[in-house]
């Protein structure tokens, strides 16, 4: 392949940027700047903490100090991930499992995006059906009854036990109905639920126990950590958490196989098998409709490295706690201070993740402090059954005393182990000097003694832990270590009850009948398919040091995002820039950056209000989020096939299948090929209905001089490492015109929230938010995204010129020419497909099979297709499409290389 000069073409969007922030065509300010910037002081399990930095002299969260200790670990870690060439549900997010698995006593530790997720794939496996009611507390993060209502399900609500802030057993006990399946106990800011009280009125009502122990990493009871009590439990690692990342994360912890094995394929798109850190081993069929839920492996190398300094850093929080206890227990205007329910001597412990207080007159109180730059949050201020998202559930009469209570009096001050004692008596001089000032006061409130059903217990004092007790707990083994080294002596002891000696590798999937990998969010692997006697590759089909070029300068980025003073680790200003860029570039009114392309559908559709009784028409070949999302919304996927030639879906069989229900089109671009987005325009225009452009592979592509993601009402990009504009983990966006549809998205990207009020949910959201580090590495990259998809489309143009005289010998190329064309890989039409893959990996050229069984065949959607329906060009283009390497780092040698023996095969036929 002969080099020659070329001119940017003004047709390639994503190209250089306008930094300045800029308003649409009717003057309206658009983007992400009043979500990001008034969500700034926002703190929460899934929502960010109040930042750091000069405007707070105390800020409520930093990690900077800790970070830059740990640096040279972190940094190790990193380049092992850099090594590894693998950004995605790799091997550094194996290694995490194990060393989860060893920390916490779990025989599976299932790694995932965030604690959010983690619910919601923890009911699904459960077996959650429509309808069925969860019991959750009235008084916790949204997400613990967000994710029911995701799953599927009805939450419930229970009032609290004041002393704990967690579901009260006795309330429990009353608010079960025919309807409830499971009960979900939150364990919340420094204690655990009652779960022996709560297990009796599971087991007398015939309920599953999962427990949201998303705040409870190193909790635990009767030697047992917390989230292993019932079913199975939770793990966030949001930055703020006791052990946090980034970025967002999560875990799911259980001890049973079959559960474990379900939420293993449900992170990755549903796919039967051990898929982790696996590249050969992925089954080539989704077993249920899944999500993208996988943990990248940069959240990885952070939480091993963190980890390290786990105990320390709970013990530093006890005494922390107990100074501000010391402090603060005289001051009348404080009317109540954490207690702890953990008996030690029976290997319990208490781990402080958030020192909070209920305070008279506390919006006043939080004033106060932050105007003497003092950072606190207010954990929840409006109860679950009072928020605008559960309207609709029937709640408004029923009354929870004991959640409204705290959600009028409860405060966060500053707790992490960062801060020093000088600075915790800072806070309680400023707390007291604000009661000392103010008059009158109103009388201390009684302390409610916790009490545990059947039993009265006397409450250990007013502080979680003390310093002493800390100690005590380390040397009887209660208190474990995280590492893959060994187990913690309360792990050990329930082994020898009967539990494995290691934590257990998910059970083996049925074999599948041929390797794939993704093709939206990632885990398309470097290296020849399949063959056991593969010789060293020479031509990768994904290259593993595809960001090598960069890799000093990306690690860099994660420690200054780290460093960074504002410490806002998702959704910051670098999230905003990056917003920016691709507005300007594609010429678009907005752009939300989201979690991955998978959940871009998914709030695509949620935004549309595609639901329940609603159809989509999705092609019958492509990508197995094409049904699940719909499917995952309460939708139904109707198939389609596709065009025999571009294998994008055909739109006359579309309109074929457009009925009553119908309430959106979502074609896709597939390959090399974009869909005939105008015959799907006047489509959608002709039968009124909504246009979902699934554009995810088709950065930088052009139909006419309209760019990719500009044709429907939405589109959606992925960023997962191996796209056209990729990066180090997950991530995807939405595009749009339309600026309600855009500002529904932005909010259900958080949770709901609409960035004015925190922790005022409006809409039923998902967690689906870009990390920061993220968005540094794609503004350190952009400006030669240009060049990058540049050397794809010259190397596909010359694989065209060299194979399209092959038709004759079974061998179509996609159509020529560049309107409308996408590079994310090339994909040739072949009648003996399997044989030319063989040649080629005999010659060292490693190729990939995309979608060997069309989606209405595969066991996930199976039961949404018609008994007797056929799509029989997409079950052609499942036995015949094979895709050739066309990445940017290719040498012209090594593109000469695969087509010359594509060439001899054909001339041997």
């Amino acid at each position: 392949m002969k080099r020659k000069g070329f001119r940017y073409r003004s047709g390639f969007p994503f190209g250089h940027a306008d930094p300045t922030y800029t308003a649409d065509r009717n003057g309206v300010r658009v983007g992400a700047g009043l979500e990001i910037n008034s969500l700034a002081k926002q703190g929460s399990r899934d929502g960010e903490p109040a930042p750091g930095g000069s405007s707070s002299s105390i800020p409520f969260f930093s990690q900077a100090k800790g970070f830059q200790r740990l640096w040279p670990l972190v940094e190790q870690n990193l380049e092992r991930v850099f090594d590894r060439g693998k950004f995605s549900h790799g091997a550094q997010v194996a290694e995490w499992e194990k060393a989860l698995s060893a920390c916490t006593g779990a025989r599976y530790a299932i790694a995932v995006n965030s604690g959010t997720d983690a619910l919601v794939l923890l009911l699904r496996a459960c077996g959650l059906r429509a309808g069925d009611e969860v019991l959750v507390p009235a008084y916790s993060f949204f997400a613990t009854a967000s994710s029911v209502v995701l799953a599927g399900g009805v939450p419930r609500f229970v009032d609290i036990d004041p002393a704990t802030y967690a579901m009260d057993p006795d309330a429990l006990a009353e608010a079960v109905t025919p309807a409830c399946r499971f009960v979900m106990p939150v364990h919340l800011f420094h204690t655990m639920a009652d779960m022996a009280a709560i297990g009796e009125v599971a087991r007398a009502h015939g309920l599953t126990v999962v427990e949201d122990s998303a705040e409870a990493i190193g909790m635990r009871r009767g030697g047992r950590h917390a989230g292993l009590l019932g079913a199975g439990g939770v793990l966030s690692f949001f930055p703020s958490k006791t052990l946090g990342a980034l970025g967002d994360a999560g875990a799911v912890l259980t001890d049973d196989p079959e559960l474990a094995y379900a939420v293993d394929a449900l992170r990755h798109h549903g796919r039967a098998g051990h898929t982790l850190d696996n590249f050969p081993a992925i089954a080539t069929q989704s077993s249920r409709p899944g999500a993208n839920s996988k943990m990248d492996d940069v959240q990885a190398a952070v939480l091993l490295a963190k980890s390290t300094t786990l105990e320390e850093d709970i013990a530093r929080r006890a005494a922390l706690a107990a100074r501000y206890t010391e402090r603060l227990r005289d001051i009348p205007g404080v009317l109540r201070l954490p207690r702890s329910t953990a008996r030690p001597e029976r290997g319990d412990r208490d781990v402080f993740y958030v020192y909070l207080i209920e305070a008279e007159r506390r919006d006043d109180l939080v004033a106060h402090l932050g105007a003497h730059g003092i950072g606190t949050e207010v954990y929840y201020p409006v109860p679950l059954p009072r928020q605008p998202a559960f309207a609709g559930l029937g709640c408004r009469d029923r009354r929870f005393p004991h959640a409204e209570a705290a959600a009028g009096r409860a405060v966060a001050l500053p707790l992490y182990p960062d801060l020093g004692t000088a600075e915790i008596d800072r806070v309680c001089e400023v707390v007291a000097d604000f009661y000392v000032r103010q008059a009158p006061r109103a009388p201390r409130a009684p302390e409610v003694p916790h009490t545990r059903r059947g039993t009265a217990e006397e409450v250990r004092g007013e502080v979680g832990i003390e310093v002493g007790d800390v100690a005590a707990a380390e040397r009887t083994g209660t208190a474990g270590r995280m590492g893959t080294a060994g187990r913690t002596e309360a792990a050990g002891r329930t082994e020898a009850a009967g539990r494995t000696e290691t934590a257990d590798t998910l059970p083996a999937a049925p074999e599948a009948d041929d390797a794939a990998a993704d093709d939206r969010d990632a885990d398309d692997r470097a290296g020849s398919v399949g063959a056991s006697h593969v010789p060293p590759v020479r031509v990768e089909f994904f290259p593993r040091k595809l960001f090598e070029a960069d890799r000093k300068e990306l690690i860099g980025l994660f420690r200054e995002v780290a460093l960074d003073p504002s410490q806002r680790f998702i959704l910051g200003s670098r999230t905003e820039e990056f917003e920016r860029m691709l507005r300007d570039s594609l010429g678009a009114p907005d752009v939300v950056l989201c979690g991955s392309g998978t959940s871009a559908l998914e709030l695509v559709l949620t935004a549309m209000e595609v639901g329940t009784g609603d159809e989509v028409v999705v092609p019958a070949f492509g990508c197995a989020p094409l049904a699940a999302a719909v499917v995952n919304v309460g939708g139904t996927p109707v198939f389609a096939d596709i065009d025999p030639h571009t294998m994008v879906v055909d739109p006359d069989d579309v309109e074929r299948r457009i009925g009553p229900r119908t309430a959106a089109l979502m074609p896709a671009h597939m390959f090399s090929v974009m869909a005939d987005m105008p015959r799907f325009t006047a489509l959608a225009r002709r039968h009124g209905l909504r246009l979902v452009e699934d554009s995810a592979v088709a950065q930088g592509a052009v139909l006419g001089s309209t760019p990719a993601g500009l044709w429907g009402d939405a589109g959606v990009f992925s960023f997962v490492q191996v796209k056209s504009c990729g990066m180090p983990g997950e991530g995807g966006a939405v595009v749009t015109r339309d600026p309600r549809l855009a500002a529904r998205v932005r909010m259900l990207r958080n949770h709901g929230q609409d960035g004015r009020q925190r922790f005022v949910h409006h809409l039923v959201g998902r967690n689906s938010r870009f990390d920061e580090v993220q968005a540094a590495f794609q503004l350190h990259r952009f400006d030669a995204f240009p060049e990058r998809l540049e050397r794809r489309a010259r190397i596909a143009d010359y694989y065209t010129e060299r194979f399209a005289p092959l038709a004759g010998q079974g061998i179509v190329p996609p159509p020529a020419g560049r309107d409308g064309r996408c590079y994310y890989v090339y994909t040739l039409l072949v009648e003996e497909r399997d044989a030319l893959r063989a040649h080629l990996d005999r010659a060292g050229v490693a190729t990939h099979v995309y979608y060997p069984l069309p989606l209405p065949e595969q066991a996930a959607f199976a039961p949404y297709a018609p008994v007797g329906e056929q799509w029989p060009r997409a079950r052609a283009a499942a036995a015949r499409a094979l895709s050739l390497p066309v990445h940017h780092l290719l040498s012209d040698a090594e593109v000469e290389h695969v087509a010359d023996s594509v060439c001899a095969f054909a001339a041997g036929r």
